[in-house]
């Protein structure tokens, strides 16, 4: 765990930046690069590439931060004051899924503004997601936030001066950067009927679901027995497994139909 990086600059001394916010922002270059070739490619010009970025990080921040603060509400509605509240928000975290969401309606805005006919546009720009999402997690594993359970086989890692634990962040690093890789294939496989969106919806939400269990911090929001990145993931592969079945039934239908 390291959570500051400090630098020795001449003539300006110690330089310390957080390690997290170090990662965020070489994730988020990597991220802005890859989008920018596979946006030109397709004819955006440089200063809507722009818009559309700005977008997706105010996106990304105020998505974030209202998930977490939805799962913070009973701490603050308990004994409200106003500068409870104004602390509580200033202090807490972020969560990923708020983010993820606060991106795609994001870059619906911006499809609707520019009339971009909107599911391919979510196709192009999806795998930028793992990337993005990638760098944060190695950040997190610097930081030591979002850590794992206290470890009883041999992979582990000392997070904390003797309690071993289980690299979890750098388990969903490793689940990103495939997933990544997946949606990169299926968009150059042009026989695949899945969408990259639908496919990275559901290969995430098998993979946060899993590694949930994981998860030794509490501060994620516990709902009974699961956390609530864990019922979001089982939302979104119901609704999933829903569409499949509409789109099954539609396609035995006009089956029927024609013969």
């Amino acid at each position: 765990m390291c959570p500051y990086l400090i630098f020795q600059l001449p003539y300006l001394g110690e330089f310390v930046i957080p390690s997290y916010a170090l990662f965020a922002f070489v994730g988020l270059f990597f991220t802005m690069v890859f989008l920018y070739f596979r946006l030109q490619k397709r004819g955006m010009p440089f200063y809507h590439f722009l818009l559309l970025m700005l977008i997706l990080v105010i996106g990304v921040a105020l998505g974030s931060k209202a998930l977490f603060v939805m799962t913070k509400l009973p701490e603050i509605l308990q004994d409200f004051t106003l500068e409870k509240a104004i602390y509580i928000i200033w202090t807490s975290g972020f969560v990923f899924y708020g983010g993820l969401f606060g991106a795609i309606i994001g870059a619906c805005l911006f499809a609707r503004i520019f009339s971009i006919p909107l599911k391919p546009f979510l196709d192009i720009i999806v795998p930028g997601f793992p990337l993005f999402h990638f760098w944060g997690r190695i950040g997190c594993f610097f930081a030591g936030c979002c850590y794992g359970k206290e470890a009883t086989w041999s992979v582990a890692m000392h997070m904390e001066p003797d309690i071993p634990r289980i690299p979890v962040q750098l388990f969903e690093a490793a689940c990103l950067l495939l997933i990544f890789g997946v949606l990169l294939l299926i968009d150059h496989k042009a026989n695949i009927s899945i969408s990259p969106l639908a496919s990275y919806f559901l290969l995430y939400s098998v993979c946060r679901f899993v590694l949930e269990f994981f998860r030794g911090d509490d501060v994620r929001g516990i709902l009974g027995v699961l956390s609530t990145s864990q019922w979001i993931s089982l939302g979104i592969l119901a609704f999933i497994l829903c569409k499949v079945v509409a789109k099954r039934l539609r396609w035995v239908t006009q089956t029927r139909q024609s013969c």
